[in-house]
């Protein structure tokens, strides 16, 4: 996992990515108007990176104190801006690509104790990973990493007030923390993933961990990892009545 969370090489990767975007862009022949080109995204990500992989420690002294934060979010949200005209290209690996590169810069913030503001991308690059992710080791880090991006992003999305999108990016990061957590087979994760459930997504906690459940019990898991999911499903189905 350090690889991937490391700004240095998601600054390479990012350079690799930007390449067939700017070149399908440059022979696309859109009209931009008013729009802001793939260039001048990749221009002003340059720079941001430029920043991000100093120590924060040299940064200008009579800055905010939430200024790594402020520029985590303007990276982050760069880089969906960029994934979106990757797409619009057709450019689907380099979409993939920048939203991987995305939950390189939320553990950046994360190690800053800063808040995450733009979710949807991190998430959709969380998942990525944990999609092509097997040993439990990896999972267990990409796991502890999705808790610790719903602490950051808690201030802005915890209150979960558009409940009839099943899509929000905050659903789908407690759904998947829950998963990776059970598939890392840690009980201690999974308990912290699955309280976080319970709290806010009260609705969707009683079929998920009846899914669980049955998931659980087919496969080759510990018995302290079915004795957790067990719980969880009986306590969930407790709570119906």
């Amino acid at each position: 996992m350090a690889p991937i969370l490391d700004i240095s090489g998601a600054q390479k990767r990012f350079e690799q990515y930007a390449k067939p975007i700017l070149g399908a862009f440059a022979e696309s022949g859109i009209a931009t108007g008013e729009q802001i080109t793939p260039a001048l995204i990749v221009d002003a990500l340059r720079q941001l990176f430029t920043l991000l992989t100093t120590d924060v420690a040299s940064w200008d002294p009579s800055l905010p104190a939430d200024e790594p934060e402020r520029i985590g979010d303007l990276a982050i949200g760069l880089l969906m801006d960029l994934a979106t005209w990757a797409e619009r290209l057709g450019e689907r690996q380099a979409k993939a690509a920048l939203e991987m590169i995305t939950v390189s810069l939320a553990a950046w913030v994360c190690n800053q104790h800063g808040a995450i503001h733009t979710l949807e991308p991190i998430v959709n690059g969380l998942a990525i990973l944990a999609n092509s992710r097997g040993e439990p080791d990896e999972l267990r880090s990409l796991a502890q990493l999705m808790g610790r991006v719903k602490e950051a992003a808690s201030a802005d999305y915890g209150t979960d007030l558009d409940g009839a999108d099943p899509h929000r990016p905050w659903r789908i990061l407690l759904l998947n923390w829950g998963i990776t957590a059970t598939r890392a087979q840690d009980p201690a994760e999974m308990r912290r993933a699955f309280a976080a459930l319970v709290h806010h997504l009260p609705a969707d906690a009683p079929l998920f961990f009846r899914e669980g459940r049955q998931q659980v019990a087919q496969g080759d898991f510990p018995d302290e990892v079915k004795v957790v999911m067990e719980e969880a499903a009986e306590s969930a189905g407790r709570g119906l009545h």
